[in-house]
């Protein structure tokens, strides 16, 4: 059990209260990850916040144009008060199969389930999860991984992180993966993969992504009967000529029978509406009929019903709407491109840095973050800069340090890491000090 799910029973402990809680409700608990972090530097970061997954500038959260509209007019009371369907409303999950079809041209000609709208990504991940593992299995996660997956993979479900090295030699780890698909037992095993990356920002390029599909393809020619989730949170968000800008999804959906593929995405990254909470599962296997993806996506509704019992009306309302904007393209992509600016300055601003032993800058071409490798421990890291310089940024297993550059203006970004790279030395060469 989580040690701070015991803290939490102990304050609990000679209450009512410890005698009623389920098995789950005495696991549960609030991690002190991301989002703790990310209040604390709300409260405190007076000066650079860099911490919060949005995209914001000039300090207010990014949007686009069409679909702030929606909350000006044009919509009527039908539009925003009743109960949406249980499966999101129909032409929104059409719209985004259609957008999905476009971003991604290798789905052209390959059946896919339509896709069902969920309360956010996290949802997404949530419902998938409760439909496809078992107490006590497993699923392989990259090392560098959102926070989120210990709450819904290990304490929801109680399944089994199994970890592989993301990074190896400057870029995927193929092998680490295909050896940690090995050391499952059995024939199954479940994967999540999520590009870009969180924490790290990086995508595979699109030669990493043919040897990872091509391995994959391998394993399930062999025999291995493979669940894949891809998590295509900040997907679009692509800044480099050679990364692969189309879902693992598209390229896994048909490529073997032994593959199944389940993509989560959302309209909160890609369509900058993060307190929308919509999000979408998809469903892909080579051989399933439109019969099998009406029955997947039944069972998708049970989980739903059984849960929120349906997502927010106007939310979708006013995204559709948004979407069907003759501007709506256009606008996106601007802040798209307004990001990418970010992206490559904070590259030109780290090249200073190269040689600097306190912060190894880790593999990043895409997305909303960056990651360095620590000398010392990242969250004493984190409260110093904190502490002394009013900067917020998150700490993740103690030994790697995030910054949002999605929510720091571009003019910002080179003061931003010059005061991080101070504060590594001020913090790291003291604690070297007092071991000697």
């Amino acid at each position: 059990m989580n040690p701070l799910a015991k803290e939490l029973n102990e304050v609990l402990s000679t209450t009512i209260v410890e005698d009623l809680l389920s098995d789950y409700g005495k696991r549960m608990y609030f991690p002190k990850g991301i989002i703790s972090q990310s209040a604390e530097a709300k409260q405190r970061a007076r000066k650079y916040n860099a911490t919060i997954g949005i995209a914001t500038d000039k300090g207010s959260a990014m949007c686009i144009p069409s679909v702030f509209a929606g909350f000006t007019g044009g919509l009527s009371h039908d539009d925003v008060f009743p109960y949406a369907p249980t499966a999101g409303e129909l032409p929104l999950r059409k719209v985004w199969l259609d957008e999905m079809r476009k971003k991604n041209p290798e789905l052209q000609g390959k059946t896919i389930s339509l896709p069902v709208v969920t309360s956010g990504l996290t949802h997404a991940i949530s419902i998938a999860a409760s439909l496809f593992l078992d107490k006590g299995e497993s699923i392989i996660v990259p090392d560098m991984y959102w926070g989120n997956y210990n709450l819904t993979f290990v304490e929801q479900r109680e399944a089994n992180m199994v970890f592989f090295p993301l990074f190896a030699n400057g870029g995927l780890n193929v092998e680490g993966l295909a050896k940690t698909i090995d050391s499952i037992p059995g024939d199954q095993a479940a994967l999540i993969l999520n590009f870009p990356n969180n924490p790290t920002g990086y995508t595979p390029t699109w030669t990493e992504a043919r040897a990872l599909v091509a391995m994959l393809v391998d394993k399930a020619e062999k025999g291995k009967k493979l669940l894949v989730f891809t998590d295509d949170a900040y997907f679009g968000l692509f800044f480099e000529q050679d990364v692969c800008t189309q879902s693992l999804f598209a390229l896994l959906c048909d490529a073997h029978r032994n593959i199944f593929v389940v993509k989560g995405d959302a309209a909160t990254k890609e369509e900058m509406v993060w307190g929308f909470r919509i999000g979408f599962i998809t469903y892909g296997a080579k051989g399933l009929t439109e019969a099998h993806y009406e029955a997947l996506v039944k069972k998708t509704m049970g989980a739903i019903r059984g849960g929120i019992s349906s997502c927010s009306k106007p939310a979708q309302s006013i995204l559709l709407k948004g979407m069907k904007s003759g501007t709506y393209h256009a606008e996106k992509e601007a802040g798209i491109v307004l990001i990418a600016k970010r992206y490559h300055h904070l590259k030109q601003i780290l090249k200073a840095y190269g040689s600097n032993p306190n912060l190894q800058v880790l593999p990043f071409n895409s997305g909303y973050f960056m990651s360095f490798a620590c000398a010392g421990n990242a969250e004493t890291l984190r409260l110093y800069l904190l502490d002394k310089y009013e900067v917020g940024t998150i700490s993740i297993q103690s030994k790697y340090l995030r910054l949002a550059f999605s929510s720091i203006d571009i003019e910002q970004l080179e003061d931003l890491i010059a005061i991080v790279y101070k504060a590594a030395e001020e913090v790291f060469q003291a604690s070297a000090g007092q071991k000697a």
